[in-house]
């Protein structure tokens, strides 16, 4: 008999549709809140979400046949594990299936940033002479870049930025050898050698508003900030307030602490700014990353239901970038 499986987060069609060509498929187009009443429950044997989103042990207690939680990217930071594995069901997660492409992302967000991308279409578009827009501005080339977080996706956003001719430098809670660039033990140091500050780091209680007021300031007037890791890294108060006041040059945003319903005003002051960047949550959605997301969450799932150790268990409670 076919395996039910329940999505509790809106899923790409492609991997929607690849999901149910091979098992029952329930949500996945939206969110779908869990009723005590649904007889559903009781046939659900593999649930599928992902880091922000998560899944709580209360909601394991909900489905009496859960054999595996699967999700849908590198990220488990809401995810209880350890309720999990007291239940004795695996969660998996996707390390690396879309890392290029967030890599590919915020490398883009920086050039936008720094190059005027959008401005100076606005400005033209709106009719502004062509001679009075070709002031200098700052690129990738002979900049100062640094990452908070050196996992996957830290290391190909350094790999793209030095291929641009940047310097690196990189915060982890403790240096790693075989990483690229130079080491700062202290957020702040790398806030302030940098003129990127990319933040490819896990979500969770230790990056909490990592990026906040100091961070800002320590960047400066001629600073960009990148933030592709999740909304919870970022104090999106302090980030308000310094673009404001002028005291940072610039954010690009793929993720918000109010995610997936920021307050429609927030949105509005963001998207008014010249020097600011929006996107909704994409930065790892390409067809080549949604493929191998499918492919990787097959896998787990025909591990998870024969009930055989799947090959992309997390490890610990929250999974690497």
């Amino acid at each position: 008999m076919t395996a039910h499986v329940l999505s509790v987060i809106a899923l790409p069609p492609s991997l929607r549709e690849g999901l149910a060509r091979h098992y029952r498929l329930h949500g996945g187009a939206n969110q779908a809140p869990l009723d005590r009443g649904d007889p559903l429950l009781g046939q659900v044997q593999a649930v599928v979400t992902n880091g922000s989103t998560g899944f709580t042990g209360e909601q394991m207690d909900l489905l009496p046949r859960l054999r595996v939680i699967c999700s849908m990217g590198a990220g488990t930071e809401n995810i209880d594990v350890a309720a999990a594995r007291a239940r004795g069901i695996p969660v998996t997660h996707a390390p690396g299936a879309n890392a290029a492409t967030v890599a590919d992302h915020a490398i883009g967000m920086a050039l936008a940033l720094a190059r005027g991308y959008r401005p100076l279409t606005d400005r033209l578009a709106q009719g502004a002479a062509w001679t009075s827009l070709r002031a200098l501005r700052p690129s990738l080339d002979q900049s100062r870049v640094g990452i908070i977080g050196m996992g996957r996706i830290g290391r190909l956003v350094a790999a793209r930025a030095a291929a641009c001719g940047a310097d690196i430098a990189y915060y982890t809670p403790g240096a790693k050898p075989d990483a690229p660039g130079v080491y700062c033990g202290d957020p702040l140091e790398l806030a302030r050698r940098s003129d990127f500050l990319f933040a490819c780091c896990p979500g969770g209680p230790r990056t909490r508003h990592l990026l906040n007021r100091d961070m800002f300031e320590a960047l400066g007037p001629h600073g960009f900030v990148i933030n592709v890791a999740r909304g919870s890294v970022l104090k999106t108060d302090d980030l308000l307030q310094a673009l404001r006041r002028g005291t940072l040059g610039g954010a690009g945003l793929d993720v918000l602490d109010e995610e997936p319903d920021p307050p429609a005003a927030l949105l509005a002051e963001l998207a008014a700014m010249e020097n600011v960047l929006l996107t909704p949550h994409i930065s790892g959605r390409s067809p080549a990353a949604t493929q191998a997301q499918l492919d990787i969450m097959l896998e787990s799932l025909a591990d998870g239901l024969a009930g055989r150790p799947p090959r992309f268990a997390v490890p610990g409670p929250n999974a690497p970038a």
